[in-house]
């Protein structure tokens, strides 16, 4: 093995079954791929898990990498995603104390507290009513702030299949969130 090769010669040495090849594109990317993973999944022992699965799957599918198509860390990007998806679907849906953010504002009062705290359940809630791929592109472009190209380059889709998914996310966002009243608002 040379001494820096590019990742898309890692990925056809690991191809052709360089387990050099395979330890240094682990060495890496994993933490890359494992954060990926514990943002997604929220557990660092299932993150851990996933970013394994993720490596495995570079090693059995990097003979049918295609230099030059696409980035590998994006690549990387859609085989966490996709991974953690899997795990979330075997999932029960449950929204933990910890996943309520606090407001910025140190000077806010209890009801407030309380408000923020359950606009941000409401909107978790809508966004689980979301297809898979809708919740995908909407984490990428809103918050990640991928640019709409990129993310369907990680979703591998177009740019107009893209827009038709995030249009679908949005109207069915506005109609879960429509129904419910803004506890902000109720203050």
């Amino acid at each position: 093995m040379q001494l820096r090769q590019t990742d898309d010669e890692l990925l056809a040495a690991i191809g052709r079954g360089d387990q050099a090849a395979g330890a240094e594109m682990m060495r890496r990317h994993l933490s890359y791929v494992l954060h990926i993973c514990q943002r997604k999944l929220g557990n660092l022992a299932e993150a851990e898990e996933a970013a394994q699965d993720v490596f495995a799957s570079v090693w059995k599918s990097a003979g049918n990498w295609q230099s030059g198509q696409t980035k590998v860390t994006t690549w990387l990007f859609r085989v966490a995603s996709n991974r953690c998806i899997d795990i979330l679907r075997r999932r029960r849906p449950t929204t933990h104390i910890d996943d309520i953010r606090e407001p910025s504002d140190p000077s806010a009062n209890a009801e407030e507290l309380l408000a923020v705290a359950d606009r941000d359940r409401l909107i978790r809630a809508a966004l689980e009513t979301l297809t898979a791929d809708q919740k995908q592109a909407v984490e990428l472009v809103y918050y990640k702030d991928m640019k709409q190209r990129e993310a369907a380059e990680t979703m591998g889709l177009s740019i107009a299949a893209l827009e038709s998914i995030l249009r679908r996310a949005r109207a069915k966002l506005h109609q879960v969130l429509a129904t419910q009243p803004d506890p902000i608002e109720m203050i």
